[in-house]
This record gives C-alpha cells, structure tokens and sequence, in this order.
C-alpha cells in the first residue's frame, strides 16, 4: 500500500518500454509514412497528395517533435493529430506489456498498490497526472487485475478506477469503452484524434488554468508529500500550467525526476532553470524509469 501522498507526472520516456516512441522517434516514424499502406483509407476529403506534402514539410522541417512542428504549422493541426492517434493506435497490444516482454516499471508499480497482497487500490494514496495520449498503463494494470485475481471485466474496471490517472492532453479513447487494440477505422481515428490537445491548442490565461485536469492536477499536488517525475520533458509551457511549481509551494516536498538520455549539460540547464522553482539539484537523477523505484525512490 502507498500510505504517503504522492504524485506520479508521466512523460513521453514513461511508457517506451512498451514500444511508445519518444518525441523526435515519432517524427521519424510519420516521416516513413511516406509512400506507405498506411495511407491508403484516408478521411473524406483528404487526399495522399495532400498527406504526402505535409509529410515532406515535416521532414524537412527537421523538428524535435510533431508538436514543434504543429506550433508553426498551426492550420495542420488536425491531419498531425490524425496521424498521431494512428501510428500510436497501431502500437495498442496487449501482450506487448506482459512477459516475455518488458513490463517495466508498471509491475513494480501494481504490486505497491496491493494491501496485504489484496487488489485495494482505493487505499492508496497515490495520483498519476500524464502528459501521455496512450492507455498503456490502465491496460496493463486492468488486465493483471483479471489475471491474478480471477476477477470479471466489470470488477477488474470498478478496482482500475479508484486510482486516478488525469490525462492533462487528452487520451486514445476512454479506456475501457475504447478498447485497448490496434485495428481502428478512420471514422475511430477522426474521432480519437479530436480528443487530443497539442501544447499549443490549450489555452490559458493567468490566474486560471487551461482545462479541468490542470486543475485536478494542481489540486493533488498540493497535497502530495512527494512528486516524482518518469520520462518527462520539462516543456515550460506544461509546467507553467500547473500553477503550481514556486519555492513557497514546493518546500517541505520531496521532488525527484529521470533524466536518462539528457546530455550532462543539458541536465545542468535544466537543474539551474528549475532552481528557481523549488526543484533541488538532487532531484535529478539518471536512471531510466524502469531503475527509478528500485535505485532512486520507493513508494511504500
């Protein structure tokens, strides 16, 4: 059981280890796109032409991430989160996240949630916020519960959803509603691509917050003793919509965040940028997410 009030921020580097790729891998992803099957059954009103050209520009555009080049591209919004939801949805498989494939940091993470090895989640006191589009993690821990447990689909979901994980930019569909697969027809991708937000399409203004699960967010923050970060890459824009991250409000809190793959002075930058806002130097560290419970903070 987690017994202390604690926060989980997930990024792009927390759910690799079930086959998502980070922000630049999936440019190069889409940018193979081109001349592929993948762009044969396109909405009404979309030509491969047209998708083509667009893919050219992303190319050449050499952009760090989809969204960087949406954030000068801005009337695209809507064919990059189309293409987004397909290459992520194709990546929807279940047993990817089970032995004798990695499960990384979700199996450490489903036995602290057990009381007394019993399937308690409402005893915990822990809240996942994720910047992550994907439902790997409600997946996996859903499909445990059936497994280990003997429990029905319904017992395994009422168990799921007394963990609270706020998807701050939106999800691949409702999960369980939305199944967890990866054959999805266009009118499904249209569909799934129109709940999610890129940076740039959340609106916010000072003083208020840019939607309900910013707000939820900063609200279990507040109460959290500890937050840690798992593959997250510190945009500013997300984390000044927090509303949250100042020295007044973070004393007294144990902050820990992955920098695994950040050059060291790149890492030095960031230590220096976030001082102001209450993160310790110490709160950086280099493990991977999968080393984080075991070599950097536990969860009891």
């Amino acid at each position: 059981m987690i017994s202390k009030q604690t926060v989980l921020v997930l990024g792009a580097g927390s759910s690799t280890h079930c086959g998502y790729p980070l922000g630049r891998q999936l440019v190069d992803q889409l940018c193979q796109l081109r001349g592929s099957a993948d762009l044969n059954n396109l909405p009404d009103g979309w030509t491969r032409d047209a998708i083509e050209r667009f893919l050219t520009r992303l190319s050449h555009s050499d952009p760090s991430s989809i969204d960087a080049f949406l954030e000068t591209n801005r009337d695209e919004g809507s064919v990059g989160k189309y293409l987004i939801a397909q290459q992520l949805k194709k990546r929807e498989d279940i047993d990817r996240l089970f032995p004798p494939h990695d499960s990384g940091w979700y199996r450490y993470l489903f036995n602290a949630l057990l009381v007394d090895g019993a399937p308690e989640f409402h005893k915990s006191s822990l809240s996942i916020i994720t910047f992550n589009y994907d439902r790997s993690l409600e997946a996996y821990l859903h499909t445990r519960l059936q497994a280990s447990f003997q429990l029905d689909d319904a017992e395994a979901v009422r168990i799921l959803k007394q963990l609270p994980i706020i998807h701050v930019h939106g999800i691949l569909g409702e999960y369980p509603t939305s199944p967890y697969r990866s054959n999805c027809g266009t009118q499904e991708l249209i569909a799934i691509s129109q709940q999610l937000q890129i940076i740039h399409e959340i609106r916010d203004h000072e003083g208020e917050f840019c939607n309900e699960m910013f707000r939820e967010a900063n609200q279990r923050m507040k109460s959290a003793e500890r937050i840690y970060f798992l593959g997250f890459g510190f945009h500013r824009d997300n984390i000044r919509r927090f509303q949250f991250f100042s020295r007044e409000n973070t004393v007294g809190k144990i902050l820990r965040a992955t920098v695994n793959g950040m050059g060291t002075l790149d890492v030095q930058s960031l230590q220096t940028t976030l001082a102001e806002l209450g993160f310790p130097a110490e709160a950086f560290n280099g493990n991977a997410c999968n080393h984080f419970f075991s070599h950097v903070a536990g969860l009891e």
